[in-house]
């Protein structure tokens, strides 16, 4: 299998700034193309503040006074009853296992309404201190949460889950899923329907050369049961994404292909089959691709968001589902390069995106939503712009609000970072 050093589906808990200069060197030749085509591209693809409808008004929210500190990773999502939900992976200090030195890390999770935050239980992990990464969040229609993360057991990262529901958080210590590759333990997507998470999971398959990508549905007693492979078992195929229609039913998006020769194609669970919905997304098909998303609409149509090399620059692009065909959502939506996407749909049915763009070693925070002619940018949204800023990730509330949540170097210490916007 050929694999590219440079991905950007590492690890949350990494800065991908940190392996920015092996990979980008990779490229180099290409910088200076990059640069042109980009600056040839973006005005036609973005409509700045001033070209679109006016942009909503900002405030800032305060994170969660009693959340430990560095913040390694973070996931964010808005609740239909109003409220906004936090998790949180943050160091909890050094440890000696007896083979050697970890920093263990505790997951905590908050809730923002009647403009205060909630600790949602107490530490989350199963046992403590590990080594913790990977977090995954998703809400069911009702708006209770499901945690899913890796918990290091000596060789091999265990992938753990919990759920809010009923006010308390679940004990599914019983429904781990493990294996010794890590490709297996970090190649997934996660949502939640009526309490019952969903996830799609990849698998390495030594004979033949390839890999499985399965939706897998816990049985409500002792394993988990898994869907038809949605992908070509015969490719190197990673980087799933899901989301489930108002019945539960998965529609999945994911990479196929070598590394710099790759795909983006979606598929949708008719009950009893996976249905292709059209050919490649790619605007530039067998190409560099990665970090793919998606969303549903209010119709139930699906929206995906990935990245994409143009001229040696990781680019961002959205399409949509129509019933029917793909429809290409303008052009690149970053300027610079891009990394970490977020995705979400707004109250108008639109897509917004969140996403990291790196600009002289250091993370901006950049925002842009979709106007349904053009990519309007709301700038880069850091607090301080020469601090490093990571692990965006876009929310919309009921009443249209959108809320944005981030990581940014404060003083040398990753600290969370909330803002809203609108309605």
């Amino acid at each position: 299998m050929t694999r590219d050093s440079r991905s950007h589906d590492c690890r949350p808990a990494d800065s991908c700034s940190e392996r920015l200069p092996g990979s980008f060197a990779a490229r180099l030749p290409a910088k200076l193309s990059a640069a042109l085509l980009t600056a040839l591209l973006l005005p036609a693809a973005l409509a700045g503040g001033a070209g679109g409808p006016p942009l909503p008004r900002a405030t800032a929210l305060p994170a969660p006074a009693d959340l430990r500190q560095p913040v390694r990773e973070l996931q964010f999502a808005a609740a239909p009853d109003g409220s906004l939900i936090l998790a949180a992976l943050s160091d909890s200090g050094e440890f000696f296992s007896g083979r050697g030195w970890f920093t263990g890390r505790n997951l905590t999770a908050w809730k923002y309404g009647s403009g205060a935050w909630q600790q949602l239980g107490g530490v989350l992990n199963y046992d403590v201190p590990r080594p913790a990464s990977t977090l995954n969040l998703a809400l069911d229609e009702q708006g209770q949460p499901l945690l899913v993360w890796n918990e290091n057991y000596g060789d091999n990262d265990v992938v753990v889950m919990r759920a809010y529901l009923g006010g308390t958080w679940t004990n599914w210590h019983i429904r781990y899923l493990g294996d010794d590759l890590p490709y297996a333990a970090r190649t997934r997507a996660v949502a939640m329907h009526g309490g019952e998470p969903q996830i799609a999971w990849g698998e390495y398959l030594r004979k033949p050369y390839g890999s499985r990508l399965t939706v897998r549905n816990w049985d409500g007693k002792t394993s988990w049961v898994r869907s038809p492979a949605f992908n070509d078992v015969k490719a190197f195929s990673r980087t799933p994404a899901l989301a489930l229609d108002a019945g539960g039913e998965p529609t999945v998006a994911w990479l196929q292909g070598e590394v710099l020769a790759s795909n983006v194609y979606a598929s949708r669970w008719t009950g009893a089959s996976w249905q292709p919905l059209g050919g490649s997304l790619n605007r530039h098909p067998g190409s560099y691709v990665a970090s793919t998303r998606m969303v549903m609409d209010p119709t139930g149509q699906p929206t995906v968001a990935w990245l994409e090399d143009l001229g040696g620059q990781d680019t961002l692009y959205a399409s949509r589902w129509t019933g029917t065909n793909w429809q290409a959502l303008g052009g690149p939506v970053n300027q610079h390069f891009a990394s970490a996407p977020s995705l979400t749909i707004n109250s108008q049915g639109q897509p917004v995106l969140a996403w990291v763009e790196e600009q002289g070693g250091l993370g901006q925070i950049r925002l842009a939503r979709w106007t349904g002619t053009a990519w309007q940018d709301f700038g880069v949204q850091n607090v301080s712009p020469r601090k490093d800023a990571r692990s965006p990730a876009v929310a919309v509330e009921p009443d249209g609000t959108l809320a944005l949540a981030w990581r940014e170097d404060v003083n040398g210490i990753y600290q969370v970072q909330v803002r809203q916007f609108g309605p």
